[in-house]
């Protein structure tokens, strides 16, 4: 018995041995190591007021990227007004549709055209490849100076564009009869439009004006972020000798390129002074009622 534990002692031994020298002489499957580095505009094509922009990568199928489009030369701190939109990589290429934005700005070149791709956001798939912190991502078009890597081509382009902006109706506080309600209206609504928040606070209500520490800021912070395009009286309403309630439309740009068109009406009061209605008063705008807006189709 003990003689034969011997040899079976030996042989577990010896096949302990072989299993080591079959796993050191072995090689190891290496992981595949992929690297991404291109992103290339191949085609930038205007019709109408429509641009398609295409292109090439490297990437896996399924990247999402960010195609954008503006004019050259704007700084940072300047208004985006560009247009952006996500495309998908299919076959190692991409291609996108954006619409032109209608504006001044754009009636000169030359423009701007961008790609890019963070690893933020993409599905599991890509994440796999490119690495979760865009590990795998190299070249000249890396931007590695933050958390995670990104890629983003930049190009110049010149282009012929036809710019087309609408026209908007902005009534005049000249329109208007010097001393009206309407006329307060018109002026509180034009220092809006030039973004002169104490002139605005000046056609505001006596009283509310009493209640507030610091109006022009309130307004600010009710109205900065509001770029107002249009302006028109529709209705007049005589609630006293002293009180108006004055309907009008207005359109304003407070996200890029997409026009709002709101119905309001402001109660505009004549006071002497803070709850003192009366008839040898001045008219103000009464700026609660003002900032209640209805959606106009």
């Amino acid at each position: 018995m003990k003689k034969a534990a011997k040899i079976i002692g030996i042989i577990a031994g010896v096949v302990i041995i072989i299993v080591i020298i079959a796993a050191i002489s072995s090689p190891t499957e290496e992981i595949p190591r992929y690297s991404f580095s291109n992103l290339t505009i191949t085609d930038v094509s205007v019709s109408g007021d429509e641009i398609t922009i295409s292109g090439n990568t490297d990437l896996p199928n399924g990247a999402t990227l960010i195609v954008g489009f503006d004019v050259w030369g704007r700084s940072g701190s300047d208004l985006y007004i560009g247009v952006s939109e996500k495309a998908t990589v299919s076959n190692e290429e991409f291609s996108i549709n954006l619409d032109i934005p209608q504006r001044d700005e754009f009636n000169t070149g030359p423009y701007e055209v961008s790609v890019s791709f963070t690893p933020r956001g993409q599905s599991n798939e890509v994440i796999q490849v490119v690495g979760k912190d865009g590990e795998n991502l190299e070249g000249e078009l890396v931007d590695d100076t933050g958390t995670f890597k990104t890629m983003k081509l930049v190009e110049k382009k010149d282009l012929q564009l036809t710019i087309s902006p609408p026209s908007y109706t902005f009534q005049q506080p000249s329109e208007f009869s010097q001393g009206s309600a309407e006329r307060t209206l018109a002026d509180y609504v034009l220092a809006w439009k030039n973004q002169n928040w104490n002139e605005m606070a000046s056609f505001a209500q006596k009283t509310w004006l009493s209640t507030e520490a610091d109006p022009a800021g309130l307004l600010e912070a009710w109205y900065n972020f509001k770029t107002l395009k249009g302006f028109e009286i529709t209705n007049v309403e005589k609630v006293s000798n002293v009180t108006y309630d004055i309907t009008f439309v207005v359109q304003y740009e407070a996200v890029t390129n997409q026009i709002s068109k709101k119905q309001i009406t402001a109660r505009v009061v004549k006071e002497t002074a803070a709850y003192t209605p009366s008839e040898q008063g001045q008219w103000g705008v009464n700026p609660t009622s003002a900032i209640i807006e209805t959606d106009i189709d």
